[in-house]
């Protein structure tokens, strides 16, 4: 979503003639928004819902910082100064303050919308602006369980199958009007659950199939869909997973991109094609920059190769040796020796990465054919929330669960094959992998999540659902440049509660061991 949120005050000037009377100072003006007016037409409930997506896109989560300290950080896809690229995470963290901000932040505004909706609708609205309105509710409850998705997998201190009564986060779902009413508990990582199918469902009844152009970016029914079987896996129903992401196979409107159409994805050549569900709109903003709540991405800045951006956040050297000679590495990836466009527009090799142990830099999100710091340190690339590729391999691994493992294999070599630069639905027994079932065919399955998604933001997530984070983080005090020994705990599953959250809510229960 490509807008923000003003609220204009009209200055009003008087002029009053033969007359000596001070009752002008006391006009009222009519134009003047405030708390409570502003919620008096629909368009500005479109407004305050772009306020809800900037709050998914900027700075604080999927325009960089997010995206950077934590969800390349935790499963060492990158390798980085930070605590969380040691497993050394603490309360006072400010990384995961600024997570537990930016995804509250998220929930404030959409309260704010779906408290005010009702008393809005009750004065009565014509057809269209009743159509208008409620596609702006369905689309609020979805932003509010993204982020309650989010929360509960990181927050939550035990998988819903694991034990559903662990502790997670407090759930919010009115606005606040005192103190008191922001001094919540933690709910349970069962009752989150409940609120995020709640709100998700509500969103698919309200959702169009799709957007015209002009909204495009908007969040639809099917992606709406996908997500619904996503948080159905996490909880390990695999019944209903397996229904919704059937609904998405069945829809002729997604496809994966062929092979030379696939780095496209990530450089911002392909936006909005057939295979994403869901993306976050970036443009390349000249008059507003990352930290000005620009229109831009702030992701490549950080990780871009030499001499194109900071170049400070490599992959991790363990990463590089485990792709192989699968031919995603160069999607994901630069080596020393692959070429982008340097400060003066020259296409040149990126060169070795001082902070990397083989030299590689990242290239999903990083452009080739512009250096960031050209363009007021953003980029334009749109950041993929869920792909077709990440269905297939959901889908994946719950026919590996209901013992359907043809389907199960088929729909992983669908993504091998386009990565190999075949036709994905015609069998190529060069990449294909046949013969498997069980747990082999599980492990395979996981591995083809490593190399299809890498640097996507899912990675963290699968081991800890998977449990084997221990198994995981422990593979990467090898081939690395930053210092300190990766040392697993069984705290690691989860963030801590902020201590800032602790300190001010008395209400809240710290994180367990910590």
């Amino acid at each position: 979503m490509k807008t923000r949120f003003y609220i204009l005050i009209l200055t009003l000037t008087i002029a009053l003639l033969g007359s000596c009377s001070d009752d002008f100072l006391d006009v009222k003006n009519e134009n003047e928004l405030s708390a409570d007016n502003f919620y008096s037409r629909v368009s500005n409930f479109d407004l305050a819902l772009n306020s809800t997506y900037d709050a998914v896109k900027n700075l604080d989560l999927f325009g960089q910082t997010f995206y950077i300290q934590t969800l390349l950080a935790l499963p060492h896809e990158s390798d980085y100064w930070n605590a969380q690229n040691r497993n050394e995470v603490t309360s006072p963290d400010g990384n995961v303050y600024i997570a537990w901000r930016g995804f509250y932040r998220i929930v404030a505004r959409a309260n704010d919308i779906l408290e005010n909706a009702p008393v809005f609708a009750a004065k009565g609205l014509t057809t269209d602006q009743t159509k208008r309105l409620n596609e702006i509710v369905a689309e609020t409850h979805f932003l509010r369980a993204f982020a309650y998705f989010h929360m509960v997998r990181l927050w939550g201190e035990a998988s819903y199958s694991d034990d559903s009564a662990r502790l997670a986060v407090p759930l919010i779902l009115k606005v606040a009007e005192s103190r008191d009413d922001v001094m919540n508990p933690r709910a349970t990582v069962g009752k989150v659950y409940q609120q995020i199918l709640a709100d998700m469902k509500a969103a698919e009844a309200g959702l169009p199939d799709t957007w015209d152009d002009n909204n495009i970016a908007r969040v639809s029914k099917y992606a709406v869909k996908a997500f619904l079987g996503q948080v159905y896996l996490y909880r390990e129903d695999y019944p209903n997973a397996r229904t919704y992401f059937e609904e998405v196979l069945a829809n002729p409107r997604y496809a994966l991109v062929r092979f030379k159409r696939y780095d496209g994805l990530f450089q911002g050549k392909e936006e909005f094609s057939e295979e994403s569900l869901w993306e976050i709109n970036y443009t390349v903003d000249m008059q507003q920059n990352i930290w000005e709540n620009g229109l831009g991405s702030g992701i490549a800045l950080v990780i871009a190769p030499p001499g194109r951006g900071w170049s400070n956040c490599t992959p991790h050297g363990v990463n590089i040796a485990r792709f192989g000679s699968d031919p995603r590495l160069k999607i994901c990836t630069y080596a020393p020796t692959d070429s982008a466009a340097d400060l003066e527009g020259k296409v040149k090799p990126v060169g070795a990465s001082e902070f990397n142990y083989t030299g590689h830099s990242f290239r999903k999100y990083s452009p080739k054919d512009y250096s960031v710091i050209n363009t007021n340190r953003n980029s334009g690339i749109n950041y993929h929330m869920m792909r077709l590729a990440d269905v297939y391999l959901m889908y994946a691994e719950v026919m590996n669960h209901e013992s359907q493992n043809a389907v199960a294999a088929e729909y992983m070599n669908k993504v091998r094959r386009r990565a190999y630069n075949f036709d994905p639905n015609t069998p190529e027994p060069s990449v294909d992998y046949t013969g498997l079932a069980g747990t082999q065919l599980r492990d395979s399955i996981r591995e083809e999540r490593f190399r299809e998604l890498f640097a996507e933001g899912h990675r963290w997530y699968d081991i800890v659902r998977w449990k084997i984070v221990k198994e995981e983080v422990l593979k990467y005090n090898d081939k690395r440049i930053t210092g300190g020994e990766i040392v697993y705990q069984e705290k690691d599953y989860y963030y801590p509660v902020p201590l800032s959250e602790v300190d001010n809510n008395k209400a809240v229960e710290p994180s367990t061991g910590y």
